[in-house]
């Protein structure tokens, strides 16, 4: 091998484990709302395959309930192939590499080999690195390979963590109400708001804060889509916030639930709207969703505000309605309304 070539080799090696330490941190120690730059492309560039061959074949409904699966583990496999690469590269280059009986000078394979054992820390002693020099380097390999490992499983375990407790949140979301006028009406008891649904209001900021937190810290979870609609948080999300706005103005003021009750919950939903992926630039080219409807509500005899103040209101959150309807339509959903 030339010297250029061997230099070559161990740039080009050096980078890509650069790169993929980089995207590493940034996946599993940043919490910035977005993952490294090769799995943020690798994950969405497949998700939106994924989404386009689901929505030509309706009659696969399974296909985007194992992709989150699939993809976690495909960002995995991305780390540990590239890393392994990136090393054996390095290494290649070096020219350091021998076997430990008879000294000769190793193959490609046996580079590949040797790299392998040592980022695993499996090393069996049958290759060695030739030098003083390149036997540290072999233990920072070592080192980096043992701390890639421990990242990876962390973070695997603490994403299927977060994924359960989202679909537990989607649960009891659903559980309210089949709509947002089904939530509304679940609450009413034909002369005013109950106290235990103004409660359960007031418990529901907290859980749908960790809801929020975790896609910032998990941006992965974008691509977790549940089975079931009675499972799915895009959904339960997007039906809770119209509840909150008929609740907030819809329903006549003498009858609305306090706002101490209400707002807090609205700001939540809207702090995952920020962080559950959320294209802003096809958020504000997108027409949004038709205003919550309300004929359930009048056939209940609930008193509404005038209608000039319920569209005037409704104008007001159309940005955030958007931005819900594509977090549903992203994933696979409809909007229902």
């Amino acid at each position: 091998m030339s010297a250029v070539v061997s230099v070559l080799c161990v740039v080009t090696g050096a980078f890509i484990v650069g790169l993929v330490v980089w995207d590493v941190v940034a996946t599993t120690l940043t919490v910035g709302g977005t993952a490294g730059p090769l799995t943020n492309r690798s994950l969405a560039a497949t998700w939106r395959a994924l989404l386009r061959l689901h929505r030509r074949r309706a009659g696969w409904p399974r296909l985007l309930g194992t992709a989150g699966a699939l993809l976690l583990g495909l960002t995995a496999v991305i780390w540990i192939v590239l890393f392994w690469a990136g090393w054996s590269l390095i290494f290649l280059g070096s020219g350091a590499v021998a076997d430990a009986d008879t000294a000769v000078p190793a193959s490609l394979t046996d580079v590949v080999y040797f790299a392998g054992m040592t980022l695993s820390t499996l090393g069996v002693g049958d290759f060695v690195a030739s030098t003083a020099g390149w036997r540290i380097a072999s233990a920072v390999a070592g080192f980096s390979g043992l701390a890639l490992m421990t990242l990876a499983i962390t973070y695997l375990l603490s994403v299927t963590s977060a994924v359960v407790s989202r679909r537990a949140v989607a649960t009891q979301l659903h559980a309210l109400g089949d709509s947002a006028q089904g939530i509304v009406l679940g609450g009413w008891d034909g002369k005013g708001f109950e106290p235990a649904f103004v409660q359960q209001l007031v418990q529901l900021p907290g859980q749908l804060a960790t809801v929020a937190e975790q896609h910032e810290a998990y941006p992965v979870l974008h691509y977790f889509r549940s089975r079931t609609a009675s499972a799915a948080a895009p959904l339960a999300m997007a039906r809770l916030y119209d509840a909150l706005h008929l609740l907030e103005a819809g329903v006549a003021q003498p009858v609305r639930p306090p706002a101490s009750a209400v707002q807090p919950v609205r700001r939540v939903v809207e702090r995952y709207v920020g962080t559950a992926g959320v294209d802003r630039a096809k958020v504000h080219e997108a027409d949004p969703p038709p205003a919550p409807a309300v004929d359930r509500l009048v056939a209940a005899g609930l008193p509404l505000a005038p209608e000039t103040e319920r569209q005037g209101a409704v104008g007001a959150v159309a940005g955030r309605r958007a931005g819900l309807r594509q977090l549903v339509e992203d994933a696979g959903w409809e909007w229902d309304g």
